[in-house]
Order: structure tokens, then C-alpha cells, then sequence
């Protein structure tokens, strides 16, 4: 964020969303930015105006406390240069990776696909449209035709000071019959943790690509993410996207898996590993449009004391999208009398040639497992550790890249210490 910026909100008598000025001051500190970036502002931020009063009974909110997501505890933006950081020597020859701000200076019609592309329209509408409206930064993958980069382009997501909201708006464009591996790492604030982050990421994958993606999610327990995605996957193309979230008090994420091209995939995991009082309420799509495409979904969450989990996923099936085969499965692992989880799989089907299934299962560890691995000399504390690592490790043994996988299930292995 520029100093300008700055200046202007630290100067304003008080700082809230459900105030006009805040955008008119944000607007008039961005006044050099092109003309159709303006107006995409401007629309989300009348957007985010009219919404409704919140409902006391909202189907995409169901099961979640939202009020724990409520922006009145946001006093200001966080500074854009602190919060996202690419990590030197990730572009490649045929991959680049900019910065929003950066790209916004020299080569503003890059990010004009931005607009064009909605978010994932799950129920954080609120978030989505601040983010459209107030993001000085993100991201922009873009990679050339038939370029394949075997190393991963690594992200940094940094959680804001408390008080603080960092919006980060991002952009990944695959031309066809590429290949990118795509790290995101969200980390917490060791001086002053319990900021907040929106995160907003668009894809959209030509005909042939193939993206990996991996989240590791280890911001402090008092801060909150939401976090937002947009996956438009074109013919015979490949998104896998693997997410493990440790961190954060309150977690919302919202996934979009849009297959409009013919044969398609969509491979989708995640694994939370949840304690105290920590909340993770997810909710998922898959938008099958096109014919002869696949899609599975895994996502697996362990939870301790307090801790709670909220699934709502939903498959849905085009009349045209004749030949789907698609899955959706959650499990929960509960380690303890009050933690809780809530699962809303569900299908929405309009082809007759499909092959589709959803599933979703709460458990506790099987008393006789860990009867079986004290009587070879474990504690308790280590064979529940053991059970939750095995449990948890399914959705995140998708990742290819061999050394990336060591590091997320070491990441996993240390958070089941505490």
C-alpha cells in the first residue's frame, strides 16, 4: 500500500465497510489506475452495498457460526508489500509470476481477465466483492504454450498484524498443453498474529494444461482466512488441488470446480487438522458442464477439544455433460466428547449417462487400534498421534512432487505434536 493510502485511512475518524467514505477515500488514493479497473471497483463496492441483511437462515452459511467471519473487528487494510511475497528465482523460462501492484504500473491489460471471471459465489459474497473492490495485490501465473516447469513457484501468504485485513486478488492463465506445479503457503504473524486474509484466486486452464497446486495454511490460531477460489478447467485439461490447513481460529473456504471442456479432470483434496475452540467450514462445487469428464473430491478432517467442522459440497451435472464420472467423500476423525462436525454432501443431476457418488462419515478412533498400539509400547498421545497421520495423509499423498509431499506430512507430523 502506498504511503498515500496509508495516510488518508489512519486519518479517518473511524474505519468500517458499512461506511461510503471508506471506499470514496480508498478510490481517491487509487485515482491512477486504469479506467476499467476503476469501474470494476466501484461495481463490486455497489455490490457489496446492496446486499441483503443477513439472514437468520442462509442454506450456504448452515452449521457455521458466522459471526465469527463479521468484519466490524477490522480497523484498517494491511500493507500490500508485507502481506504477499513471491519467492525469488520462481519464474521460469515460459512461466512468469508478477505481483498485482507491480503488474497494475507496466502492464495493466494482464490482469483485464480479472473482472471477467466471478468468484466462486458460495455464500462469502461479502469478502468476494471487498476483495474485487479494495485488493492492491495478488498474483498473475501465466505460462506460455507446451512449456512444462517441473520445480514448483512457491507463494507466501502472510497474516496481517491484528486488526488488519489483506485482500489478495490472483490470477493463474495456462495456455494449453502446459504444466505448473503451484505452492501457496499462508503464514502467521509471530509480533502481533489475529489479522485477517481474503484471498480471491481465479484459474483459468486452455485446453491440455495441467496445474498442481498445494495450500499449507499454518497462520496463528487467532487469525481468520478466507480463502476463495475459481477453477475454470478446459478441454482434456488437469487441476489437482491439494490443501492442509493447521492454522487459524476461523477458516472459510470456498471451491469452485467448473469442467466445460470434453475430458476434463478435477481432483480435489484437503486435510484439516483442527484443535481448541478452532473453526474450518468449507464448501465445495463441482459444475461438471461438458461430456467424458472426471472429478474427486477427498476431504478428511481430524478434530481435538473444541474444535469444529462444517462440509457442504455439491455435484452438479449439466444435461449436456452426458459420460460424468464424479465423487465427493468427507470423513471425520473426533478425538474428543466435544469436538463436532457437520457434513452436507449432495448431488444435483440432469444427464442420464453418469456415474456419480457422495459420502460422508463422523467417527472416533476404534478403541481396539488403540489397544493394539499401546500393547507394542506406545503412549495413548502417540497412537492417536499415529491414527490422525495416517488418517489425514489420503488427500495429501496426491502430490507428485516428491519433496514437497515430505515437507506437507512433516508440516502435519509436527502440528499433531502440540
Amino acid at each position: 500500500m502506498s504511503q498515500e493510502t496509508l495516510s488518508i485511512i489512519s486519518s479517518m475518524d473511524s474505519y468500517s465497510f458499512k461506511q461510503p467514505e471508506t471506499f470514496t477515500h480508498f478510490a481517491e488514493s487509487r485515482s491512477w489506475e486504469p479506467g476499467w479497473l476503476a469501474d470494476y471497483r466501484k461495481e463490486c463496492w455497489d455490490s457489496f452495498a446492496s446486499l441483503p441483511e443477513r439472514l437468520l437462515k442462509d442454506e450456504t452459511w448452515r452449521f457455521s457460526p458466522r459471526a465469527r467471519f463479521g468484519l466490524n473487528k477490522i480497523n484498517g487494510l494491511a500493507d500490500p508489500k508485507e502481506s504477499l511475497i513471491i519467492e525469488e528465482n520462481s519464474s521460469k523460462d515460459g512461466v512468469s509470476i508478477d505481483l498485482f501492484d507491480r503488474l497494475i504500473l507496466d502492464q495493466p491489460h494482464c490482469l483485464s481477465l480479472l473482472p471477467k471471471i466471478a468468484g466462486p459465489d458460495l455464500g462469502a459474497n461479502d469478502y468476494s466483492l471487498l476483495t474485487g473492490a479494495f485488493a492492491e495485490t495478488g498474483y498473475l501465473l501465466r505460462a506460455n504454450r507446451s512449456v512444462h516447469s517441473g520445480q514448483p513457484i512457491i507463494v507466501k501468504h502472510i497474516e496481517p498484524e491484528a486488526g488488519k485485513i489483506a485482500f489478495h486478488h490472483s490470477l493463474i492463465e495456462l495456455e494449453a498443453n502446459t504444466e505448473v506445479t503451484l505452492v501457496e503457503k499462508f503464514i502467521a504473524n509471530e509480533t502481533n498474529p489475529g489479522g485477517t486474509i481474503s484471498s480471491l484466486l481465479k484459474v483459468r486452464l486452455g485446453d491440455g494444461a495441467r496445474l498442481h497446486r498445494i495450500v499449507l495454511q499454518q497462520c496463528s490460531k487467532s487469525a481468520t482466512l478466507v480463502q476463495l477460489e475459481n477453477f475454470i478447467i478446459g478441454k482434456d485439461g488437469y487441476l489437482s488441488s491439494t490443501n492442509l490447513h493447521l492454522g487459524c481460529g476461523q477458516t472459510r473456504v470456498e471451491s469452485k470446480g467448473v469442467l466445460n471442456g470434453p475430458g476434463s479432470h478435477f481432483e480435489y483434496g484437503s486435510a484439516h487438522s483442527g484443535d481448541s475452540n478452532q473453526l474450518f467450514d468449507q464448501r465445495t462445487i463441482q459444475v461438471h458442464e461438458a461430456p467424458n469428464c472426471t472429478s474427486n473430491l477427498l476431504c478428511k478432517n481430524v478434530l481435538r477439544n473444541e474444535a469444529k467442522s462444517i462440509f457442504s459440497g455439491l455435484i452438479k451435472v449439466r444435461k449436456e455433460a452426458q459420460h460424468t464420472d464424479a465423487y465427493q467423500t468427507n470423513r471425520n476423525l473426533l478425538l474428543s466428547s466435544e469436538a463436532k462436525a457437520d457434513s452436507l454432501p449432495g448431488l444435483e443431476i440432469l444427464a442420464n449417462e453418469v456415474k456419480c457418488s457422495h459420502g460422508a462419515t463422523t467417527s472416533r478412533i476404534d478403541p481396539q487400534e488403540l489397544f493394539y498400539l499401546q500393547s507394542r509400547g506406545m503412549s495413548l498421545k502417540d497412537a492417536e498421534k499415529l491414527i490422525a497421520l495416517g488418517f489425514l495423509s489420503g488427500p495429501l499423498n496426491s502430490v507428485s512432487h516428491e519433496p514437497t509431499r515430505e515437507w506437507i506430512l512433516n508440516s502435519l507430523a509436527d502440528s499433531l505434536e502440540s
